[in-house]
């Protein structure tokens, strides 16, 4: 016990050793909040409070779990009944284990987003809906948002009350419908459902309950309600709850995190115990300072101090280029300096995906190698879709999305015709595609075609009787060599085939890897491992030297020597549309934080005069920048477009925009023109009283942007609110 908690600082301990009722642990970023979560597991278990069994410990990507599984493992060695999981992995564990209750076969399968949103295009075809008005990308997402708040097709159904929404509601019922005659759940189920099972069966919840003595939760202002509503329903009376997050570093109320879970955790627990873990083992001084003063600028979070021991470091360099091509240059120079970090160890942050082109553009001239995480993940290629969707059918024949995808590939002589022809003959007959096939010979609508639909049903049923007795690996390696598939790829893309068979050969041996981790598991095991699996858990086993780029949310919980955030413009980060709502600036800014504290040694902020969006468009600097104190900054001005001037001599001194420093004055003109200056007119601020040729007088209530771009809002006597371009109002200051 002592072993447990003694490189640990004061706070840490504190966190470590209190063990019982309900506990959050505030962690800043680069805490050291794993090493927490951690040793807090082993010291419970090392203090028998509670055995393996007892507890469970929940985070949200499998990278997590595994890491934390495999540090407990080298405090107290294996223990292979100790629950470790995310909460999708813990929401499947249960529903396999309960799955009588909720009549579902032990090995249902699991659809990840691909296969969901395949199976309500099918539900939109049959339902004979335009497709352009029900996209099923969107349509999958509406009905994640339902699902996630727990309402059922029927309640949505009877509250429906315009046309989309009542179509809506027939296509969300129709979804739900054929995922269970599927046998099968999508991601949203295996949270809402576990949910249904504990809320709505007390015996069952009470008996897990019982079993879970303990409850830790990592990443908790990540949670969502259901999530939320998910660990309610697992707590016993005890109490015995620990989550551990850090509100600044909330960023994902897009996809359902609810903020309010880690803001109000002491009114869900009373007497609830908080504890602050602000030693930071992360970062230098100057970015950690540079990070607080921008987050301290948010009302949604509990104040907290960040500081290290590691030294101040360098200034933080703020680069401002004319545009996109530029900074992608400027960047991929710093990449390339003398001396800098090897590739692994820098990242480039951006808000959208959109924003990696210009930067591939130049790694690529440069023959730079890099990895854009977030692209295309390996198990979305199509060759491993394919052979993925082989096996799920070989698991489930009733997985018509797997169906429609095979049944022509290789190509076997099935058309589309006849395919269709299928579908009709499933739907009058409430059948599966696979059980039309299966009895095609009944079918005289499909007697010309009975030869090949036969062949295919019986390769399927050869690899069917193979499931309880062959290893996955062998099975997977078999399949490909029995459908010709690498001979498939070599004749359609000659130019393609050999990356793709290396990555024909990278599936096989992670089945391999899958069954020597799982020796006693079957394909139904193997797939569900991989409908939750991510691009980001493999990151961090990346060998080759490549420099990573990314958006800054896929960027969460990682940590390089130096990081370079890009297109920090007002109306991208942060973005436009949430700039209007005051809770949705702060969600960008905590972006901001994020991205920050995600640098360990260097961080370069770059901002464009112009970014090429439809066409080029001039930006001005992102709000975050002017909450930066000047003095943690290096500013390089490379910009050369001709934007804004003015004679800063003729003006009084005031505090500038980057803190409470002097007024930076214009830089000296270039070859094609005047820099654009960083500061807003200084008569122009909010609570100034201004005369209008049309609309009277009015006060200024908002100044956002710079010099030509300034805009202000100005409310004006019995007309309400004006938003303004200051360039063009021809405003005259009166008071």
């Amino acid at each position: 016990m002592e072993a447990l908690i003694k490189n640990l600082n004061p706070p840490q301990a504190e966190a470590v050793t209190t063990t019982d009722g309900p506990l959050l642990v505030i962690a800043g970023a680069g805490s050291g909040k794993t090493r927490v979560l951690t040793q807090r597991l082993a010291y419970i278990l090392a203090t028998r409070k509670a055995a393996p069994h007892e507890l469970l410990a929940v985070t949200f990507t499998n990278k997590a779990a595994n890491e934390m599984g495999e540090r407990v493992g080298a405090l107290l060695g294996a223990l292979p009944n100790l629950w470790i999981s995310t909460f999708h992995s813990l929401g499947l564990k249960l529903l396999r284990r309960e799955h009588k209750t909720i009549g579902y076969s032990s090995s249902f399968q699991v659809f990840d987003t691909s296969s969901s949103q395949a199976l309500l295009k099918d539900c939109v075809r049959r339902l004979g809906y335009p497709e352009g008005q029900f996209p099923p990308k969107a349509e999958l997402r509406k009905i994640s948002d339902i699902k996630t708040q727990l309402i059922t097709p029927e309640a949505y159904a009877s509250k429906a009350n315009n046309y989309f929404e009542s179509r809506r509601a027939e296509l969300y019922t129709l979804y739900q419908r054929r995922l269970r005659s599927i046998g099968a759940m999508d991601f949203d189920d295996l949270i809402c459902e576990t949910v249904y099972l504990l809320r709505d069966h007390p015996d069952v919840a009470s008996r897990w309950q019982q079993r879970f003595r303990y409850l830790m939760v990592d990443e908790y202002q990540d949670t969502n309600h259901v999530q939320y509503l998910m660990l309610r329903h697992l707590l016993n009376p005890d109490q015995n709850i620990c989550v551990v997050g850090d509100e600044d570093q909330s960023i994902y109320a897009w996809r359902g995190a609810d903020i309010r879970n880690i803001l109000e955790f002491e009114r869900d627990f009373p007497g609830a115990r908080i504890i602050k873990l602000e030693q930071n083992y992360r970062s230098t001084g100057t970015i950690l300072r540079a990070a607080s003063a921008v987050i301290a600028n948010n009302s949604q979070r509990k104040p907290k101090e960040l500081w290290t021991n590691a030294g101040e470091g360098d200034r933080i360099d703020l680069i401002l280029v004319d545009n996109a091509q530029e900074e992608a240059k400027e960047v991929v120079d710093r990449v390339q300096t003398a001396g800098a970090p090897s590739l692994r160890n820098q990242v480039i942050l951006y808000r959208t995906n959109a924003q990696s082109r210009p930067f591939e553009e130049e790694l690529r001239r440069r023959n730079i190698a890099y990895k854009v995480v977030g692209g295309t993940a390996f198990y979305d290629r199509a060759e491993i879709r394919d052979i993925l969707a082989y096996l799920q059918l070989i698991a489930n024949a009733a997985d018509d999305v797997s169906f429609d995808r095979i049944i022509g590939t290789p190509n076997r002589g099935i058309g589309k015709t006849t395919v269709d022809e299928i579908h009709a003959l499933a739907v009058d007959e409430e059948n599966s595609y696979y059980g039309i096939c299966a009895n095609a010979g009944a079918y005289p609508s499909l007697a010309g075609k009975a030869k090949r639909i036969a062949a295919f049903v019986e390769l399927i049923e050869s690899y069917r009787a193979m499931v309880d007795t062959q290893p996955v690996d062998l099975m997977v390696e078999q399949l490909i060599k029995d459908l010709k598939y690498v001979d498939y790829w070599q004749n359609k893309e000659p130019h393609t085939a050999e990356a793709r068979i290396e990555n024909l050969e990278a599936l096989v041996d992670g089945a391999a890897e899958f069954m020597t981790a799982h020796p006693d598991a079957h394909l139904p095991d193997y797939l569900s491992e991989i409908a939750l699996y991510t691009d980001l858990d493999d990151l961090d086993k990346e060998k080759e030297e490549r420099l990573s780029m990314m958006t800054i949310h896929s960027a969460k919980g990682l940590e390089y020597d130096t990081v370079y955030v890009v297109g920090l413009e007002q109306g991208l980060f942060p973005m436009q549309r949430q700039t209007d709502d005051p809770m949705n600036l702060e969600e960008e800014r905590r972006l901001f934080y994020v991205a920050a504290t995600r640098a360990r040694q260097n961080l370069h902020l770059f901002s464009a005069a112009v970014r090429g969006r439809f066409a080029d468009v001039e930006t001005i600097p992102s709000q975050f920048i002017k909450e930066i104190p000047e003095a943690l900054l290096d500013r390089l001005e490379l910009r050369t477009r001709k934007v804004y001037s003015y004679d800063a001599s003729s003006r009084p001194a005031q505090a500038s925009l980057f803190g409470n420093g002097g007024r930076r004055a214009a830089q000296p003109a270039a070859a094609s023109g005047r820099t654009y200056v960083y500061e807003e007119d200084e008569v122009l601020q909010p609570g100034r009283i201004v005369q209008h040729k049309t609309f009277g007088q009015g006060r200024i209530m908002t100044v956002d942007g710079f010099g030509d771009s300034l805009r202000i809002e100005v409310n004006f006597a019995g007309l309400g609110v004006k938003k303004l371009m200051a360039r063009y109002a021809n405003l005259k200051v009166i008071g």
